[in-house]
C-alpha cells in the first residue's frame, strides 16, 4: 500500500514511518510539504496519488497557540480540511490524529467520544476545528485522539524529565492532572494494526490511547524509576497546577476511554506502564 504520512519529523510521524516500513511510505517533512500552503497539499497528494493519507502533523505548542492563533487554525484545521478533501476526491482512507485537549477536564470518569467537548485554549480549539472540518466533509476519515504523547525524539515530558534529573536535585511535577501517558511506537504498533481493518470498520472518532491512568507526578516517578537515574526520588515533589502557571490552561482530566476503538479493530492495549518499558 502506498501511503503518505507528514510531520515525519516529529514524534509520532518518525514512529510511524519506521514502524510501517512494509508499505510504500511517502514520508513528507515540513520542507517537503508545507502545512500553511494549502495549494502545496493538494500539488503533493495529486502528484503522488496514495492508496491512504495519514495526518500526525499539527502545531502542538500549546502555549505558543495562544499568541499565534491564525498559525495553528491554519495547520490544525486547514490543512487537514484540504487533505480530508483530496482523500474524499480519491476514495481512500484519511487518518488524522486529534487530542484529549478538545475536552475541558471537568468529567470525573474518562471521556467517551461522544461526549461534550469544550476545549480550554486556542491549540484545543483548533484541533476540534480540524475534527468538525473533517467530519462536515464525510468520506472515509478516522480521527483518532490521544493524549500525553511522548517518544524518545523530539520535545516532550519523558525526555524532559531525564534531563531535568541530570541537572536538578530537586524536582516538582503537577500531581492534579490525571491522563494517560502516550508513546509513539505504542501508536505506531496500533495503526499498523488499525491499516488492514480500515475498509471493513465505521468512519468516525475513536480514542487510541494505552490502558491505565496517573498523574503527570506518577509519570515521572515511573520514568525515573523505569531509567534508572541517579536521582533521589524523595526529592520528586507533587504540586498543584494553580502552583505552575502557564499562558494555556490545561484540563484537569484529561483521561480518554479506549473501550470503542478495541471493540471496532479487534485491539488488545497494554498499560502506559508497560508500555513505558518497552521505550
Amino acid at each position: 500500500m502506498k501511503i503518505l504520512i507528514t510531520g515525519t519529523k516529529g514524534q509520532v510521524g518518525h514512529a510511524l514511518t519506521e514502524t510501517l516500513k512494509d508499505h510504500q511510505i511517502i514520508a513528507l517533512t515540513r520542507q517537503d510539504c508545507d502545512l500553511t500552503n494549502l495549494d502545496q497539499i493538494k500539488q503533493v497528494i495529486d502528484r503522488h496519488q496514495p492508496d491512504l493519507i495519514i495526518n500526525p502533523a499539527a502545531f502542538t505548542n500549546v502555549d505558543q497557540a495562544e499568541d499565534q492563533k491564525d498559525l495553528a487554525f491554519r495547520v490544525n484545521r486547514d490543512a487537514p480540511e484540504v487533505m480530508a478533501q483530496k482523500a474524499r476526491e480519491y476514495n481512500i482512507p484519511f487518518v488524522h490524529f486529534s487530542t484529549d485537549y478538545v475536552f475541558d477536564g471537568k468529567k470525573k470518569g474518562a471521556y467517551v467520544e461522544s461526549d461534550q467537548t469544550n476545549p480550554l485554549g486556542v491549540y484545543g480549539a483548533s484541533k476540534l476545528a480540524g475534527e468538525e472540518a473533517i467530519k462536515d466533509l464525510g468520506g472515509r476519515y478516522f480521527i483518532f485522539r490521544t493524549s500525553w504523547v511522548y517518544s524518545k525524539i523530539g520535545r516532550n515530558f519523558y525526555l524532559t524529565i531525564k534531563r531535568l534529573c541530570l541537572e536538578k536535585d530537586e524536582l516538582s511535577v503537577v500531581a492534579d492532572q490525571v491522563g494517560a501517558p502516550t508513546s509513539s511506537d505504542f501508536i505506531a504498533k496500533q495503526m499498523q494494526n488499525i491499516i488492514p481493518k480500515l475498509n471493513f470498520t465505521a468512519p468516525g472518532i475513536y480514542h487510541l490511547v494505552p490502558n491505565g491512568r496517573c498523574s503527570w507526578y506518577e509519570f515521572a516517578k515511573e520514568v525515573i524509576l523505569e531509567a534508572k537515574l541517579e536521582f533521589d526520588i524523595t526529592k520528586l515533589l507533587p504540586i498543584k497546577t494553580e502552583d505552575y502557571p502557564t499562558k494555556a490552561r490545561r484540563p484537569l482530566n484529561s483521561l480518554l476511554d479506549n473501550k470503542s476503538i478495541k471493540e471496532a479493530f479487534m485491539l488488545k492495549f497494554d498499560d502506559w506502564q508497560s508500555e513505558l518499558k518497552k521505550i
